[in-house]
């Protein structure tokens, strides 16, 4: 979601023209844990499908309240026991006007709200322990959630790790990071490595899992980091430019990447805006937007629609050149952190970024204004109008988007992988359920696939195919996270995994009738058969 509209028009030219101490013995029984900061109180719950019961410390801060514009810091400690027992705010969301496209984006990715509201004392989190009893420390999947770095949090009920805990045994941490102005605010006045500051707060997040997921039954040393969308693109940033020592040992990304990416001064140029709208001087803008109430700085992005997104600092956050830098690593010197990957993208993610789009060809003539008509002609020559796919102008636009800015780069990073050697799995999600579409024929959308890993579809109007599914997805993505080194269960790339084919919507309403097995192991070649013509502009957008 990060650079969608800028991938789409480049490659569209070039193509076609040390941890605190466990007591494990304690964590079937206690709620209560202790942990650098202070004792923190918990709640617990049983799941209902397996009847196990999870331990969730909720509202964790990890950081203390931090100052607008400035680098997180670890929190003071507390002297009286900590409630987390209930969750606590989200960071500041920015949802662009007009209103029917942001009343459409509420709906889709953040419904229903986070449940405490939002603040910019945001920097918290939320651990699922298993309550299951074992001599040995659980392994753990540390969860970044999505939203184009402008929205969201780890709060989101979609994102409940109870279900995934309890029927898996993996301990499940969920995060904020401040993100839009308040996380990417693009000031001159900041020194490059202080630009970021959405990703400084995933650092300190995992530093703070590193210090203290031991005292929850969980284990430093096998954590898996794993995100959709804009936090697929964090988890590629935090491993080809981790932190020292590396504070995870596995990666995966679902429908996103940050490897092929474009230098985006969209945040420098927005805070330039920012600064005229709310009448302050470039010298002292940084001074005059941070004491702006909260509300109405929100107001002024939000109204003016300016993006704000992660940049390049060096390799503080964010390698100059990510995928430089993995096609050099080896196993005798490397810049990136050489860990197991698992990567895969969505059918029809592109539908959400085209929604109301259907003249395909005014679309690219609008977003490529120096275009030919014969350049125009070939684009759409490659996705021809009748498949399942492209029934219309609107989803042969959105299989462009799809295949453009997350398929194909999702291959391309696969097969960078494989030239160094490192162990890379492949997945490509096609299930469509009547109870999870959000518009007729929305089919596998953009993060729809997050529910069924989580456990958090909708019970109503579920079907036997979708619970299986479910279960089978979470026992996958569980695999990979408990020994990145055997993989989900699959053949690893350059093969894929089909994920949910036999779920495919048939267009009236009903699914296809479960196949043995709903996630199988082929070959991509057909699947990737346009992806070849991109090669060469992908190259030139990541510097290779």
């Amino acid at each position: 979601m990060m650079i969608s509209s800028t991938i789409l028009s480049l490659v569209l030219h070039a193509a076609v023209g040390t941890a605190v101490p466990s007591t494990l013995h304690n964590r079937e029984s206690s709620t209560t844990a202790k942990i650098d900061s202070g004792i923190i109180v918990g709640t617990s719950a049983v799941e209902p499908d397996s009847q196990a019961t999870v331990i969730k410390y909720l509202g964790v801060p990890f950081g203390a309240p931090p100052e607008r514009f400035k680098p997180p810091r670890r929190p003071d400690p507390w002297t009286s026991p900590y409630d987390a027992s209930n969750y606590k705010p989200a960071c500041i969301q920015k949802f662009d006007y007009p209103e029917p496209m942001r009343n459409l984006t509420m709906q889709w990715f953040s419904s229903p709200p986070s449940p405490a509201g939002e603040s910019e004392d945001c920097l918290n989190l939320n651990v699922f322990v298993p309550a299951s009893k074992g001599s040995s420390p659980k392994p753990v999947m540390f969860w970044l959630f999505g939203g184009a770095f402008s929205f969201g949090t780890g709060s989101l009920p979609a994102y409940d790790g109870t279900s995934f805990a309890a029927n898996q045994d993996v301990i499940v941490v969920t995060s904020n990071y401040r993100t839009n102005v308040f996380g990417f605010p693009g000031s001159p006045e900041l020194s490059r490595s202080e630009q970021n500051l959405g990703w400084l707060d995933q650092r300190l997040a995992l530093d703070w899992v590193q210090r203290n997921i031991a005292a929850l039954g969980g284990d430093p040393g096998k954590v898996t980091i794993v995100g959709e969308s804009a936090g697929a693109g964090s988890v590629d940033a935090l491993v080809t430019a981790p932190p020292q020592p590396v504070p995870f040992r596995a990666a995966i990304m679902q429908s996103g990447q940050a490897s092929i990416s474009v230098e985006n001064n969209s945040s420098a140029v927005s805070w330039q805006k920012l600064t005229k709208l709310a009448n302050c001087a470039e010298s002292s803008a940084l001074k005059c937007l941070g004491a702006l109430p909260v509300d109405q700085l929100r107001d002024l992005v939000e109204r003016q629609s300016l993006p704000f997104f992660p940049v390049h600092d060096g390799g503080v956050t964010f390698a100059d050149k990510p995928r430089v830098d993995r096609l050099r690593s080896s196993s005798t010197g490397s810049s990136i952190a050489r860990v197991p990957v698992m990567i895969g993208t969505n059918a029809e993610e592109g539908l959400t970024f085209v929604y109301g789009k259907n003249d395909s060809r005014k679309f690219l003539q609008d977003s490529l204004p120096n275009a030919n008509a014969l350049t125009i002609n070939l684009a759409l020559g490659l996705y021809p109008k009748g498949t399942r796919q492209t029934q219309d102008g609107f989803h042969q636009l959105g299989l462009i988007d799809t295949e453009i800015t997350m398929q194909c780069p999702a291959r391309a990073l696969a097969r960078d992988n494989q030239k160094v050697d490192i162990q890379t799995w492949r997945y490509y999600f096609e299930a469509s359920f009547p109870n999870t579409e959000i518009f007729d024929h929305s089919g596998a959308w953009h993060s729809s696939e997050i529910r069924l890993i989580f456990g958090t579809y909708p019970r109503e109007g579920a079907t036997a195919l979708q619970v299986d599914l479910s279960r089978r997805m979470q026992t996958a993505w569980a695999n990979f996270i408990k020994d990145p080194q055997k993989g989900p269960g699959w053949a690893q790339s350059p093969s894929v995994a089909f994920i949910g084919k036999a779920a495919r919507d048939t267009g009236n309403g009903q699914n296809a009738k479960a196949a043995s097995d709903p996630i199988v192991s082929g070959s991509a070649l057909y699947l990737d058969r346009r992806c070849f013509l991109l090669d060469g502009a992908y190259d030139k957008l990541s510097g290779v």
